[in-house]
């Protein structure tokens, strides 16, 4: 990757070659090793969770106790989730003999995972601590170098997170903090990144997909979500009241996946007015007749990242969730469940694609690599082409493909196949 002036961290930032060394020196090592640095991390974070907190909630003058269980708690749950099962999910896996097809014979596989390069995180404003460290944090354990650009006037946010790293043990060449402006993320894309894992609005995604088009570099895109709350008839109103309430309460409201929209069936629809009413809640509501008719409204949206179901018939509920393409479906809950590190999070249609977090986002941080290993002499595919070779495939994937009795009569012309063409063989050479 070119180097760009803007990209500094408090000093100037190595040359390209020297970055590019320092990545590549990461991703040889073990992931063990890598996840050593995690580790400190998160002790370090522990026991600065505050300051962290702090740092976190003054841009958008939150209260501290709210970003240390919005975003500090997380954070560190993440690296624990990370220590755990990083290892286990990056390891190679390999494909030998078990459901290997015939004609694969003597051959074995190993799928790899590898880091892409160097890996530009844009970061959102809304939780300028956890998205971008949780992102980050995951493409430096599969091995790969980041680029973190900061939300506009999150820049402080950064650097703490960043000098955290450092006094964890991470090189500080393959942690690089960017301005908190567009353009440092515009300059970055032109200089050259493997891949970019962007979260903002749906407009800001298109802007950066258009740039990335240029180069066909890859991206997991988190985008907007305008969450539907899904309210049906035997639902528990003082429930959904309560929901709502700490939906567009937390964070001031600035959360994806906060209630933009309630769809509820009109024989429930009063109860809920009335408990809206005394909590003075101010959300679009609309009334419909029945839930067939409530999932045709959702299906109709252009955002799908997240939707809200509440009931307690959790059985129809999940069979409704089965019906509605959504990044995430919760069920008599709001928001706090996709914030579980074990749970892949994103969106569909226009709410972006790709995913972050869990073992799916642990893996979009890498692209897969194979190795195949032919033993023994066996080669015919190398061999000139036969005039009775279009009777000994087709035979062949009859006898391993068909059913019933034509496969038996399949086997017999592959053996009158096999033998004329070992005939038309030994009479050509």
């Amino acid at each position: 990757m070119n180097t760009c002036p803007e990209q500094n961290f408090e000093t100037a930032v190595p040359p390209a070659a020297n970055e590019r060394a320092a990545q590549t020196r990461w991703a040889e090592l073990p992931v063990s090793r890598r996840l050593k640095f995690v580790r400190n991390f998160r002790h370090l974070l522990a026991a600065q969770s505050e300051a962290l907190a702090m740092a976190a909630a003054e841009p958008a003058c939150r209260p501290v106790a709210e970003k240390l269980v919005s975003e500090v708690l997380p954070l560190v749950d993440a690296c624990r989730w990370l220590e755990r099962r990083a290892a286990r999910v990056l390891a190679a896996r390999t494909c030998g003999v078990i459901d290997r097809p015939l004609w694969m014979l003597g051959l074995s596989f190993e799928v790899q995972r590898r880091p892409f390069g160097t890996v530009l995180v844009i970061g959102p404003g809304n939780y300028p601590l956890f998205l971008p460290a949780v992102h980050s944090l995951h493409a430096l354990t599969a091995g790969n170098s980041v680029l973190l650009k900061p939300a506009p006037g999150t820049a402080d946010v950064a650097l703490a997170f960043a000098r955290l790293t450092r006094l964890a043990g991470l090189d500080p060449t393959l942690l690089t903090i960017l301005p908190d402006s567009v353009a440092a993320a515009q300059r970055a894309i032109a200089c050259g990144v493997d891949k970019v894992i962007f979260t903002g609005s749906s407009e800001s995604g298109r802007e950066v997909l258009s740039r990335l088009a240029r180069t066909n570099t890859p991206a997991v895109m988190e985008l907007s979500g305008e969450d539907v709350v899904l309210v049906l008839a035997d639902a528990d109103a003082e429930l959904v009241v309560k929901a709502l309430k700490f939906g567009m309460r937390l964070n001031g409201g600035a959360t994806c996946m906060a209630p933009r929209r309630i769809i509820v069936v009109e024989s429930l629809a009063a109860v809920l007015a009335a408990g809206m009413s005394r909590e003075d809640l101010s959300l679009p509501v609309e009334k419909v007749p029945n839930e067939e008719t409530a999932v045709q409204r959702i299906l109709a949206r252009r955002f799908a990242l997240g939707v809200s179901i509440f009931s307690r018939d959790i059985s129809r509920a999940r069979a409704i969730a089965q019906s509605i393409p959504s990044g995430f479906v919760l069920i008599n809950d709001l928001i706090v469940p996709t914030a579980d590190p074990r749970m892949p999070f994103g969106g569909v249609k226009a709410s972006g694609f790709g995913v972050t977090r869990g073992d799916e986002g642990l893996l979009e941080m890498t692209h897969p690599h194979v190795v195949a290993v032919r033993r023994g002499k066996l080669r015919p595919h190398y061999d000139e082409p036969l005039a009775g070779d279009a009777r000994l495939f087709s035979s062949y994937i009859a006898v391993t493909h068909g059913r019933g009795l034509r496969r038996l009569a399949a086997l017999r012309s592959l053996f009158a196949a096999a033998i004329g063409r070992t005939k038309e063989r030994k009479a050509g050479s």
